[in-house]
């Protein structure tokens, strides 16, 4: 009886400790980045490589295709100008932001790395082609 009672008491405690372990799921967070996400957030970046070495610029969100570009240092200051561009989600921390200037003849691709806080730019021209990179942060 003494065996038949810890017999029972193992098998009590082996089901309740393999019921915890499958009661305990692993929920994985959701850390897509999404243009939608940064309405109305600014980003700012300095150039750490490139020809405009030193040069920073804030580039505020107006909706997912709508950008405020201005030079806020070491370029000559001219007025914001909008951009309207197209935006390709790479993964889930990567984006291309891509648009075409007219007053410049040129096309600018931005890469934004969520994951190292990093943008890069490929410009390329009639003339000339330049790429630039540093780090960005956002602002509310």
């Amino acid at each position: 009886m003494k065996r038949l009672l810890v017999a029972i008491m193992l098998a009590v405690m082996c089901t309740t400790s393999a019921y915890a372990e499958d009661e305990v799921v692993a929920v994985e967070q959701d850390n897509t980045i999404k243009m939608q996400d940064l309405i109305g957030k600014t980003i700012l970046y300095t150039w750490q490589a490139g020809p405009f070495k030193g040069a920073s610029h804030k580039l505020l969100v107006v909706d997912p295709n709508t950008m405020q570009l201005s030079v806020e240092s070491g370029m000559e200051v001219a007025d914001p100008i909008t951009i309207k561009c197209d935006v390709v989600q790479i993964s889930d921390q990567v984006f291309y932001l891509t648009w075409r200037s007219e007053e410049y003849d040129q096309t600018l691709v931005l890469t934004f790395n969520f994951e190292t806080n990093m943008i890069y730019e490929v410009v390329v021209s009639e003339k000339t082609n330049y790429l630039s990179k540093g780090p960005f942060t956002i602002n509310n």
